[in-house]
């Protein structure tokens, strides 16, 4: 699926953490630390296509909490999981 990350094109398929794809995703300027969802490093915003992706976990939702990221559109890039394949394109953008 197609997944636009600071305006760099990626395709990244269905069931695949992309914490599991972070020396890629690096190239998009997104930093990763941990890559298990408790550093907070790798939070982005969701622009579009937040419907596809899984729901946070708790450890995600602990960590996004502890950060300061409060709105639904923040996740942790490394604990994301394409789920549903029906959006045009997913995109993110880093905070920074």
């Amino acid at each position: 699926m197609k997944v636009r990350i600071n305006g760099k094109v990626f395709e990244i398929p269905k069931g695949v953490r992309f914490g599991e794809l972070s020396h890629e995703i690096e190239k998009a300027g997104i930093e990763f630390g941990c890559t298990d969802g408790q550093c907070g490093v790798c939070v982005a915003r969701v622009l579009k296509g937040l419907e596809c992706l899984n729901e946070p976990s708790e450890t995600e939702e602990e960590t996004l909490w502890r950060i300061g990221a409060v709105d639904e559109e923040e996740r942790l890039t490394c604990q994301l999981i394409i789920e549903d394949e029906s959006c045009d394109e997913i995109e993110i953008e880093s905070e920074d």
